[in-house]
């Protein structure tokens, strides 16, 4: 999964450090220069971190906010992010008490709704939330203040996991993302970690990668140098049957090839699960035999550099919660597992799906709901070290009143069983894509949660969350993909939008 590049560069979010690169394709942020009485510049070894500021605006709902981002300072297992933001009408609008400020807001404290400022370290493919503090509460303090001609102002502190690298990028859901130098601890950094209820546990998760076949009867995803082939058992066997069809042997036959261009030898095992429909005992028999009839047919396929081995696990371990159909049919699966990394196939003629959706070509599209009009744009996609980094900007131009789900249809189903949140499903950009010539690449997440029962909740690497627009106002989505290795890419909103040509920058030097 660790695929090497160096990247310094902010994704979406227009400004210039020196020495970092921070670009983009418009004016929507300033060029900030460091004050009259700002230390030098050092990257590391300082005992006190350098005053240069990473400095961004962005334009939400009826405000324009502007954030300026401190070096993260890092001492041991721990750092510490200071920000500071401004906010003030975009127009004649008051901010009011709604979205802007609980967003920020939000950026502050929050470690469980998916709306808290995370580290993203692509290199080591890994994410940072925030750290919890020595009671237990997240490890973060924010003062925010309105004034007097309708401004608002805060500053923050946050405490992570440290990074590994020099850099880091700065996730800031809602407004984007951007990447900061790491450097050595100042020296209020323990103050910093007082301030925050004391030093506490910062956690550090790893990114999985997920890919979706067209004909989607299998799946792939890629956490560390684990990777999972999932198919579909539906697609694979009759009901209550154990057997390969001609078919489902072609399906077998495409995930065994997908192997050999993941890894390189090894082991290769193979477990079916199955529904909750009948006894345990029934479907413990039924998920070993369809585990060995998949087994059979990859040592076919495979050749004597891999050992196959196989298990069945009945109905143990779903990946769907509840008793619909929808859920059931997820849970019916047989999943591969071995060492080796992701590959999208990017070289063959393209299987992808056409689509009846407004289409442009590096463009903005015009989308259209029952309930309102919207114009969507990719602002940029720039490359991190394993990543594509992709910034798209929304703007409602027609329609009145709440129009939820708008970016994506609710009513259709999420590519893959990621175990996403309700809200991230309904509302969130989890189906956004960019297309392979045999699969979907689907945005990076992480394991936010274990739960009682085996289920874990996952986050998405990104905005989880698509806020509803009222008319004239814009949005930013921001996600992470793996990076496809393409000079271009396509992205697609299945039934929204589908953008083609798109480039692919690389961070500035």
């Amino acid at each position: 999964m660790r695929q090497v590049h160096r990247a310094a560069l902010a994704v979406g979010l227009v400004g210039l450090l020196a020495g970092c690169g921070l670009t983009g394709p418009d004016d929507r942020a300033d060029t900030v220069t460091p004050p009259p009485d700002a230390s030098p510049t050092s990257s590391g070894g300082a005992t006190t971190p350098p005053d240069e500021v990473v400095s961004v605006e962005r334009e939400l709902h009826e405000a324009r906010v502007r954030f300026d981002l401190r070096p993260v300072e890092a001492d041991g297992d721990l750092a510490v992010l200071r920000y500071e933001y401004a906010a003030e009408p975009a127009g004649d609008d008051s901010l009011g008490s709604g979205t802007v400020p609980l967003s920020l807001g939000g950026l502050g404290k929050s470690v469980t709704d998916g709306r808290g400022v995370r580290l993203v370290d692509t290199e080591a493919q890994v994410v940072h939330p925030v750290a919890q503090a020595a009671d237990g509460t997240p490890a973060a303090e924010l003062d925010q203040d309105r004034g007097d001609d309708d401004t608002l102002t805060g500053s923050a502190v946050a405490v992570f996991a440290a990074p590994a690298g020099k850099s880091v990028d700065v996730l800031l859901p809602g407004y984007g993302a951007v990447t900061v130098p790491v450097v050595a601890a100042g020296d209020d950094f323990d103050a910093a970690l007082e301030q925050t209820g004391g030093a506490g546990t910062g956690a550090t998760t790893e990114l999985r990668a997920f890919t979706q076949g067209y004909d989607a009867g299998s799946a792939t995803s890629a956490e560390d140098d684990d990777v999972t082939v999932t198919l579909a058992s539906d697609v694979l066997f009759d009901p209550d049957q154990d057997t390969l069809s001609r078919s489902a042997r072609g399906v077998v036959e495409r995930a065994a090839a997908s192997i050999v261009e993941q890894a390189d030898a090894g082991d290769v095992h193979v477990v079916g699960h199955t529904d909750d429909v009948d006894t345990d005992a029934y479907n413990q028999a039924l998920s070993e035999r369809r585990a060995r009839s998949v087994a059979e047919r990859l040592r076919a396929d495979l050749g004597g550099d891999f050992t196959v081995t196989e298990e069945g696990r009945g109905e143990s371990e779903p990946v769907a919660e509840g008793r619909s159909a929808e859920a059931r049919a997820a849970n019916r699966r047989v999943e591969i597992h071995f060492q080796g990394h992701l590959v999208v196939d990017t070289s063959a003629e393209s299987e992808a799906p056409g689509t009846d959706a407004p289409t442009a070509r590096d463009a903005a599209v015009t989308i259209k709901t029952d309930r309102g009009e919207y114009t969507v744009e990719v602002e940029s996609v720039q490359r991190r070290p394993g990543a594509l980094v992709g910034t798209l900007v929304a703007e409602r131009t027609d329609g009145t009143g709440i129009d939820p789900a708008w970016f994506l249809p609710a009513h259709l189903k999420m590519f893959g069983d990621r175990r996403f949140g309700a809200l991230a499903e309904v509302a969130g950009p989890h189906n956004l894509s960019l297309l392979g010539a045999r699969e979907r690449v689907l945005p990076y997440d992480y394991v936010a949660e274990e739960r009682a029962g085996g289920f874990v909740l996952r986050r998405l690497l990104g905005d989880e969350e698509v806020q509803t627009l009222d008319q004239g106002q814009r949005a930013t989505i921001t996600v992470y993909w793996p990076d496809t290795g393409q000079d271009t890419v396509t992205v697609d909103a299945p039934e929204r939008f589908r953008i083609t040509d798109v480039p692919v920058t690389d961070p500035a030097s």
